[in-house]
């Protein structure tokens, strides 16, 4: 019988399994297990050439590629990120990082790798409110290329 879910070696990746380095471009490379989720995507808008065919496609284009994502960090890991971008530069917003996603689960060899390229910080977002919640800045990153395992979309 078939498998229903996505496994490795039985064992389905999780958040306890990843681990997350941020290096600063000609600084430090931030370790933190402060993080509380991250999110990329990317995409590729394909051109098409219709002519006088009726309508129909003819040729597309190659595309144009791009690129978001967003970290949510502890209040702690949101300072730790700031400190090591502001020791670069005040005007954190103008520092370049990338952000390196790994993961090996329990009993596994093999790292799978996510490599969010050339991010920025674009703006940061908290909130605090009533009750036992930690307190999470949200981060949208402004980001250049996404690498899955060394693979992009374009």
């Amino acid at each position: 019988m078939a498998q229903e879910y996505p496994t490795l070696n039985d064992v389905a990746p999780s958040w306890a399994d990843v681990q997350i380095a941020i290096p600063v471009y000609g600084g430090a490379t931030v370790q933190t297990s402060d993080i509380a989720a991250i999110k990329w995507s990317d995409k590729v808008e394909v051109g098409t050439v219709r002519g006088t065919s009726g309508g129909r496609k003819k040729a597309r284009t190659t595309g144009q590629y791009d690129a978001e994502a967003t970290l949510t960090l502890y209040k702690a890991g949101w300072k730790t990120l700031r400190e090591a971008l502001a020791s670069k530069n005040p005007k954190i917003s103008l520092v370049a990082f990338d952000v390196i996603v790994q993961h090996t689960p329990p009993g596994e060899s093999g790292i799978h790798k996510v490599k969010i390229v050339g991010c920025r910080v674009l703006g940061r977002s908290g909130e605090s409110t009533e009750g036992t919640d930690p307190e999470k800045i949200e981060v949208p990153l402004s980001v250049m290329l996404i690498e899955e395992d060394g693979v992009t979309l374009l």
